[in-house]
C-alpha cells in the first residue's frame, strides 16, 4: 500500500506540468514549463490511432510580443523627422502657389 501511495505521487509529480484542455473539435496538450502546445489529430477509426502533434511555436512571452510589435526609438525619430520634412514641404508648395497665384 505505502508502494502504490509513493509511486501515485511520484507520478503526479513527474506529470503535473501537463494540462489537457478542449473546445468542441480540438484537444490540446499544454506544458506549463515550457509553453509547448500538442493537438490531437485524428487519423480516423478508433481513438488509439490519434497522434497529438506539436505546434510550431507555443507560448509568447509579453516581453517578446513588446519588443517584437514597438518600434525602435531610431525609427519613431526618424519617422518624425520624415513627417516634419513633409509638412514643410507642403507649407512651401502652399506658399509658392499663394504668391504666384496658382493652384
Amino acid at each position: 500500500m505505502k508502494f502504490l501511495a509513493l509511486s501515485f505521487l511520484l507520478l503526479t509529480s513527474l506529470f503535473a506540468q501537463w494540462q489537457m484542455f478542449a473546445d468542441k473539435q480540438d484537444t490540446y496538450l499544454y506544458n506549463t514549463q515550457t509553453g509547448e502546445v500538442y493537438v490531437k489529430h485524428k487519423r480516423g477509426g478508433e481513438n488509439y490511432k490519434d497522434v497529438f502533434i506539436k505546434m510550431p511555436k507555443g507560448i509568447v512571452s509579453i516581453e517578446e510580443l513588446g519588443s517584437e510589435l514597438s518600434p525602435s526609438n531610431a525609427s519613431k525619430n526618424s519617422q518624425k523627422d520624415l513627417q516634419l520634412e513633409s509638412i514643410k514641404k507642403a507649407q512651401e508648395m502652399l506658399q509658392k502657389s499663394i504668391d504666384t497665384g496658382e493652384m
